[in-house]
């Protein structure tokens, strides 16, 4: 996982399989990078957070991290992520362009239409694939019911790149 530390790798915090597009391309060089098909899944920032609101429950040392306790409400998360960097919560648009804002990847898939972006992309890569399971469906109610006008605009303000680059709404 390429930690330095209990919550650090030498680029971020969290693990090596959440480095960002230009991170990668660091560390296997350009000529590696550009030979290869690089592709990414997005999501809708209001639904993105509450999904790492839910996981982050099963995660005691995200929580230790940024001071969460066990009746934390969502909204309470939203400011606690405010107050530490964490590659976790950090805007997707972070992990797609590179710092001069030009794009990285060859395909952005969308959680959204998930199934026929991986049918896609592994057409353009010569694969087949029948059906596309998944695993981790959580057992929550939907995102939507979980803010209010207050913590919706915090996630705009959060995720202003993402909504704008990535052309999401609420």
């Amino acid at each position: 996982m390429g930690f330095v530390n209990k919550f650090e790798n030498k680029y971020q915090t969290g693990g090596l399989q959440h480095l960002k597009a230009w991170q990668v391309r660091n560390e296997v060089g350009e000529e590696v990078y550009n030979s290869y098909f690089k592709f990414t899944f997005v999501r809708n920032p209001w639904d993105k957070a509450v999904s790492q609101f839910s996981y982050i429950k099963y995660r005691r040392d995200l929580q230790e991290f940024i001071g969460m306790k066990e009746k934390t409400t969502f909204k309470e998360y939203l400011y606690l992520i405010q107050e530490r960097k964490h590659i976790q919560w950090e805007p997707q648009y972070d992990f797609i362009f590179d710092r001069d804002g030009s794009t990285m990847v060859d395909k952005i898939g969308r959680l959204e239409t998930f199934e026929s972006d991986v049918k896609e992309i592994m057409q353009t890569l010569g694969l087949s694939i029948d059906s596309i399971p998944h695993a981790k469906k959580s057992k929550r109610k939907s995102y939507e019911e979980y803010y209010d006008d207050e913590s919706r605009e915090i996630i705009s303000d959060l995720y202003r790149k993402d909504i704008e680059f990535l052309g999401y709404s609420f």
